[in-house]
Order: C-alpha cells, then sequence, then structure tokens
C-alpha cells in the first residue's frame, strides 16, 4: 500500500484511505504479535487481502483480533468473510447491523419492496454472509487492549448505524463515523446521497456536530479535525433536497415524477443502480415529510399522488 494512503492518528490508530475509509488499531506487541482491531473492512475479497497485506508489511507479526463494523452496507463488512476464514478474527457489530450480515439479502429485498432483481443481487448490494461474534447495544463502550472505544449510535442512513470513538492511550482521539456524514469531496460529486430514514439521519448529523474528538473521519472521503462546519454542510444537502421535493408538491405528483425531478435537478441519468439507490431514499423523504406533516397524499384512479399541504 502506498504511504500516502496510510495516515497515523495517534499512538496506536491509523487511518486506511481506500475506497470505504477504514480504522486501524495495532497495540503494542506482547509475546511477539501485534494484536490489531479494524473500524469496518471494505467490500470484498480482493479488499480484504489488500488490508492483510498491509497489515504484514506495517506490523511485526500481526494478529487480526476483531473487525468492528460501522453497518451493514456490503462496501463496509463485505470482507468480513474472507478475514475472518484467513484470520479468525472475531466480527462486532451492533445487534440490528449483525443481524443484517448473517442475512444481507435482506438489504435488496429493502430497497428494492420485494424479492430484488438478480441485476442488484451482486456483491455491490450484497456482501458476503458472516456471523457477528458480539452484538453490541446502543452506546456500550468495547475494549481493545487498553484502549477505549465509545460506541455512538448513528442511524438514518442505515437501521443500526453506529460510530465509534477510539481513545488512544496518549490522549488522542478518533470519530470513525460510518456513512452517517461524508466528507466534502463526496459531497461535491454525489449532493444526493442513499439513507434510509431522513429525519433520523438529521439528528444523527447534529449529534455528529456535538461530538468532540481530534479526528473526525467519515464512511467516504477526507478526514477532518473539526466537524461542525461539515456537519452544517451535510444537513444542508439534506435540506436543499427536502426543499426541491416540496416545490415539486405545488401541485400533485406521483413518486416517480418526484423522483425524475430530484435526479435532473442533480444532473443524474439514471442506470438501475441509481434509481434503486435514489427511489429508495426519495420515498424516505417523502415519508420524514408525510411524517412532519409538510405534504400529504391521496389515491386517485388507483393512482398514488403526493402533494403539499
Amino acid at each position: 500500500m502506498k504511504a500516502e494512503l496510510c495516515t497515523q492518528l495517534s499512538k496506536h490508530v491509523y487511518h486506511l484511505i481506500l475506497p470505504t475509509n477504514i480504522g486501524v488499531i495495532a497495540l503494542d506487541s506482547t509475546k511477539g504479535e501485534t494484536p490489531v482491531y479494524l473500524i469496518d473492512s471494505g467490500n470484498d475479497d480482493s479488499t480484504a487481502q489488500i488490508l492483510l497485506d498491509f497489515l504484514n508489511e506495517k506490523f511485526t507479526n500481526p494478529k487480526l483480533c476483531a473487525v468492528i463494523n460501522t453497518h451493514s452496507h456490503a462496501d463496509h463488512c463485505g470482507a468480513n468473510k474472507f478475514l475472518k476464514e484467513k484470520t479468525g478474527c472475531q466480527i462486532w457489530a451492533s445487534r440490528g447491523e449483525g443481524a443484517m450480515m448473517e442475512f444481507p439479502q435482506i438489504e435488496t429485498s429493502l430497497i428494492w419492496g420485494g424479492n430484488a432483481l438478480k441485476d442488484i443481487r451482486t456483491k455491490y448490494f450484497v456482501a458476503a454472509s458472516c456471523h457477528a461474534d458480539k452484538k453490541f447495544l446502543n452506546n456500550a463502550v468495547l475494549q481493545a487492549g487498553d484502549l477505549k472505544i465509545e460506541s455512538i449510535p448513528l442511524p438514518g442512513h442505515y437501521l443500526d448505524q453506529t460510530g465509534f470513538i477510539v481513545h488512544d492511550t496518549d490522549g488522542i482521539s478518533s470519530a470513525f463515523l460510518g456513512d452517517a456524514i461524508s466528507g466534502r469531496n463526496i459531497l461535491k460529486k454525489y449532493w444526493i446521497q442513499y439513507l434510509l430514514d431522513e429525519q433520523t439521519m438529521k439528528d444523527s448529523l447534529v449529534k455528529i456536530s456535538k461530538l468532540k474528538a481530534d479526528f473526525y473521519i467519515p464512511g467516504h472521503g477526507q478526514a477532518v479535525t473539526e466537524i461542525e462546519g461539515l456537519a452544517e454542510l451535510n444537513i444542508l444537502a439534506l435540506l436543499e433536497t427536502e426543499n426541491l421535493i416540496l416545490e415539486e408538491l405545488s401541485s400533485p405528483k406521483t413518486t416517480e415524477q418526484i423522483l425524475k425531478a430530484v435526479a435532473e435537478r442533480n444532473d443524474l441519468q439514471m442506470k438501475l443502480s441509481q434509481y434503486v439507490l435514489i427511489g429508495s431514499t426519495v420515498r424516505a423523504y417523502l415519508t420524514s415529510l408525510y411524517d412532519a406533516e409538510k405534504i400529504t397524499y391521496q389515491i386517485k384512479d388507483n393512482t398514488f399522488y403526493w402533494s403539499k399541504i
């Protein structure tokens, strides 16, 4: 792995800059081994091998103890099974996300609304099934040797997503935030992003804006040392899509018409994967707006219409 893709954040904590950001906790060597913990694992077996090669190059006789997952999307846990089979490591996840890892086909059924087309039942959506050895509850405190890891519930992007603040022995703290927040460079490229519950996503971003740490690492994109501005930018992206939907609903429209308007405002020519992900996301926005009593619906001539109140 190129040196510029690895940043040491504190005495024992590293950030691997890959398509999905990976956290590495490497403890002091004992009995000739270096105990290692990962935060997320990436998409597939090839990513897993990159991680193993890095660990072997960087540390003395590394022993992978556990992968600690922020959530169960394939780009964050797809390498779990390979790593577990190769190293015997444990898998740690929140109770909800751990259940999803064992039955990953739920993901495509969830975004499709039924048994999904085979065209989206790919490794990019469906991770290799793996068993979570440790399932923890909200706000659990985990231990990696002498290091304390705070688990922070950050739902919204997904059901039971969790962030982790790693408190190193040198006093430096690093917050790994999963897909509850995106880096500026990612937002610039993808202003609208997949989410399951828009209101809880906003709530999680407000929570993130108040977290105290020295480094903040999003699931994708550049790490920062100041979080409030990035959290506000992520909230702004949500509010802009909200306002676009409300503008479109000055007259009754179907979900498909709203999806088309959102895609066009974002200069997208959707292919199947975008159509499915953004379509699911738009429905999540509509639910949040309905729950907030900003929009309503009617069924007319067997067609479902939304309109602004």
